[in-house]
């Protein structure tokens, strides 16, 4: 979850060229059409007709108009769009114009957002997975940098690698009967066995070069080092390093055991807001499980790490991805349920983190219509529940009040619903509580999810009888599309 939160306010209309004598706001008729038509989760065809009414009339206007978003500030000016043809408008980020804040529409095209949307689903075959290129081969230059990975942009190769690693050993699932986290061994040999799907050159699988602990990292270099010419035809020489870090820093990664490992090039976390840079002392959403490329930058060059991606993971002995500290808090209520539901009811209960995307697959490769990323927080499926008693239910973590991020969490909830045969959709809120107390909040969270799961069963007593449960309300409890708008404003993408 990002740091900051935005209200999106209506665009305004100012003078081509000159965004601060702004003289008036659009309609929010109007400001909702650009949205729907031209905005990152738009791109209809009646809507971008609908739209082009609105652009049309403001371009002629005067000497034409600009449009003038009110999502950040930069060097006080306002990012702006133009419109062009008399039909659509483009973002205008060159030289003095700020570009869009992620949490706003128009930080993307539909187009684009398409784009953003493929590279959450899962990849499907065994073509190798690019992470290198091969030496001469052109491409960005290897600079440091810190870089804030959230859905509002899309998913790096790296990330794309660990979350398939971490999903293949199953631990993004916590099934019934579980008491406590697998031994720090056992996580790591189904890391090696999940790995053995992956290849990272056309004839090199990734358990060649891989290794799941800092402290081995120099036997992975080493080996690197002494690849053979010809082991590898579509890029350099590489491996993988996956490892629990403690903290991030500048230019260096702080495992939990072990020297820092200084980081060549890009550093990517999930979570932080992009741009922040420099040193993330406060680290507050560690620790992490990062993945690592290593090779050399040059073909005369050390082997060295050459870039990472590091996320949030439930604890230092438990690898499962978690995208914030509150979804930590949301997990340890699933976790009481999970337990309280198989000694009290007999109920088994399987809570799943997922991390690819399960939304529908019918846009289309050459799609020009958006929508956001489909990746529930949590779905839990229950065995064994009583009358009136749900198998699926889906549990979203809820970080922020602004009315955008609650607009699309709306039509982002009607989406997993239907992604998962209708299942209900539990909010745990973190803001929105009334004048509960935390404590109060989460125990009506609990207790309304147990009554939503396990439906109304006898509840055994201490003193062996039994009892029916009283009929205690579920607040958080949002039914699949109640509310729903036919489109909203952009939001804070990592919540």
């Amino acid at each position: 979850m990002n740091d900051k939160s935005y209200d999106i306010a209506l665009l305004r209309a100012a003078p081509k060229g000159d965004a601060d004598a702004s003289t008036q706001c659009l309609t929010p008729v109007e400001d909702q059409l650009l949205r729907e038509a031209f905005g990152r989760y738009g791109g209809e065809a009646q809507a971008r007709a609908d739209a082009a009414l609105v652009v049309a009339r403001y371009q002629q206007m005067g000497g034409g108009m600009w449009f003038v978003c009110g999502c950040r500030e930069d060097g006080g000016r306002f990012p702006v769009l133009v419109p062009v043809s008399q039909t659509h408008i483009r973002r205008h980020e060159d030289g003095i114009w700020p570009g869009h804040d992620e949490a706003c529409d128009f930080f993307r095209d539909p187009e684009q957002q398409c784009a953003i949307l493929r590279s959450y689903r899962r990849e499907s075959g065994n073509d190798a997975i690019r992470l290198a290129r091969a030496f001469g081969e052109p491409g960005p230059k290897l600079e440091r940098a810190f870089v804030g990975v959230s859905v509002a942009r899309s998913r790096p190769t790296l990330a794309r690698l660990l979350a398939r690693i971490v999903d293949d050993a199953g631990l993004q699932k916590i099934p019934p009967g579980w008491r406590k986290p697998p031994s720090l061994r056992d996580q790591s040999a189904a890391l090696w066995e999940a790995a053995r799907g992956v290849y990272l050159d056309s004839n090199v699988r990734l358990p060649d070069f891989f290794c799941t602990s800092a402290r081995k990292l120099g036997e992975l270099v080493e080996k690197i080092g002494k690849t053979r010419p010809g082991r590898f035809t579509c890029t350099r020489p590489h491996g993988v390093l996956i490892a629990r870090l403690e903290a991030i820093h500048s230019g260096a990664l702080e495992p939990m055991a072990g020297d820092p490992i200084p980081v060549r090039g890009r550093i990517a976390v999930f979570g932080e807001r992009a741009g922040r840079g420099g040193s993330l002392a406060d680290n507050a959403r560690a620790p992490y499980l990062a993945a690592c490329v290593v090779g050399r930058a040059e073909d005369d060059g050390p082997v060295e790490v050459l870039s990472a991606y590091a996320h949030p993971c439930a604890s230092a002995d438990h690898l499962m991805l978690v995208d914030s500290d509150y979804e930590r808090r949301t997990l340890a209520q699933l976790r009481s349920l999970q337990e309280w539901l198989e000694k009290k009811r007999g109920v088994g209960l399987t809570i799943e983190k997922p991390v690819f995307e399960l939304g529908p697959v019918d846009e289309g490769e050459n799609s020009s219509v958006g929508r956001g990323v489909c990746i529930p927080d949590f779905v839990l499926r229950a065995t064994g529940v009583g009358d009136g008693g749900h198998e699926i239910a889906i549990i979203e973590t809820m970080g922020f009040a602004d009315a955008s991020y609650r607009t699309r969490k709306t039509r982002m909830h009607a989406m997993m619903s239907a992604a998962l045969g209708g299942a209900p959709v539990v909010m745990h809120d973190f803001v929105e509580i009334g004048s509960m107390s935390r404590e109060e909040y989460d125990r009506a969270f609990w207790r309304g999810l147990m009554r939503l799961v396990a439906g109304r069963g006898d509840v055994p007593t201490r003193d062996g009888g039994i009892r029916r449960p009283r009929d205690i309300r579920c607040a958080p409890v949002q039914p699949p599309g109640e509310g729903e708008e036919r489109r909203g404003t952009g939001a804070s993408a990592a919540g």
